[in-house]
């Protein structure tokens, strides 16, 4: 009821965004789709089935390569 924990389904079409800190703890999972991630001055891709963690205050290179539909749960 406080919405400290969301979960859901987002997609989205291919793009690139840099996230100078990312605002929420983020896990998710592919469903479809390919997204790079560059963080730590490495880059990582994911894609259907993959699970990865994003902390809270990350900066990191988001590079959606072909439409993403992912599961995700935030802490906010």
């Amino acid at each position: 009821a406080d919405e400290s924990i969301l979960s859901g389904v987002w997609e989205c079409a291919p793009c690139r965004e840099q996230i100078d800190a990312y605002p929420v703890h983020e896990m998710m999972t592919v469903i479809s789709g390919s997204v790079t991630l560059s963080r730590d001055g490495r880059s990582e891709t994911f894609t259907a089935g993959d699970t990865f963690f994003i902390a809270r205050g990350t900066p990191c290179i988001w590079e959606i390569t072909e439409t993403l539909r992912k599961f995700y749960m935030i802490a906010a």
